[in-house]
């Protein structure tokens, strides 16, 4: 099926993907409601090898965070900050409840994908992450603005209903960024962004791929962390003041060599128990200074 998909509608392997974990969410749902039984025929599916590879993907760093939230009311401010700061995907943030958040962490207990709740994605993924206190700051801001409810879902706009995550970022959410410039990348860009900010402050990939909730290391590494321009630009300013002091230190030593020398032929020029000038020879001749301070 998944081929036939694929080969019908040059899709990448990234909508395939999402394609099996719907086809996978079906089966689940019609486990649960009794109309199959059995294992899930989904869970060992291969994605098509000669699919299309999915194009660039993109991550707002912190400061671009930081900038977007500020322009956003509670709410909207809440669920950005949540998926930025903490790394829910889209199904968690609405699956989240009251219950599950700690004021320390929040524990990922279900996802809710349209009107099905199901357990998050991956057994990795059903499990704790750590809430930083500018998020618990934002969050509880929120709670407060809601009336401190106890139980019941985080996410809503008033009617105890999960919030639908999708139409609130086209809506209102994507206006954000663009007021500073900045285009919309969806909510995934948050999520990889904070992958990436993690890994540029050095947090180490095992730790990242915690956060995450990834099951597979190689996941998190190849599709999560983005190297943004700035630490790139970073790194080549380093090789350019690495560049600068060996100029120098080589200046440096052709002076002292030069310097040197003259030293050696006015002591011989004065006597000083030094053979004649005729046949002194300066220690490091040009031919010598050049093959001996360029090794670095």
């Amino acid at each position: 099926m998944l081929r036939a998909i694929a080969k019908e509608n040059d899709l990448t392997k990234t909508t395939l993907q999402h394609i099996k974990s719907v086809l996978s969410t079906i089966f689940t749902y019609a486990k649960n409601e009794g109309a199959f039984d059995g294992a899930n025929p989904v869970d060992g599916v291969l994605i098509p090898r000669r699919a299309k590879e999915p194009g660039e993907t993109h991550a707002y760093d912190l400061c671009q965070v930081l900038q977007i939230l500020d322009r956003l009311p509670v709410l909207e401010k809440s669920l950005v900050a949540t998926a930025a700061l903490a790394g829910l995907r889209q199904g968690e943030l609405r699956g989240l409840e009251w219950t599950d958040y700690t004021g320390n962490e929040l524990v990922i207990k279900r996802s809710i994908w349209m009107s099905v709740v199901n357990l998050p994605k991956t057994r990795a993924s059903r499990d704790s992450v750590p809430v930083i206190p500018a998020l618990a700051e934002i969050l509880d801001e929120y709670r407060k603005s809601m009336g401190n409810p106890e139980v019941g879902v985080v996410f809503h706009s008033g009617d105890r209903l999960p919030i639908c995550v999708d139409k609130v970022g086209r809506r209102v959410i994507r206006r954000a960024p663009e007021a500073i410039r900045l285009p919309w990348y969806g909510w995934h860009a948050f999520r990889r962004g904070l992958a990436s900010n993690l890994y540029e402050i050095g947090a180490q990939d095992k730790v990242v791929q915690r956060i995450l909730r990834h099951s597979k290391p190689h996941v998190t590494r190849e599709r999560y962390i983005k190297v943004f321009d700035r630490t790139v630009l970073e790194a080549v300013e380093k090789v350019q003041a690495r560049i600068e002091e060996l100029r120098q230190a080589k200046e440096d030593r052709r002076q002292l060599e030069l310097k040197f020398g003259e030293v050696v032929i006015a002591e011989s020029r004065s006597g000083g128990g030094f053979p004649p000038s005729s046949s002194v020879k300066a220690p490091f001749s040009h031919q010598s200074i050049g093959t001996s301070v360029v090794s670095c």
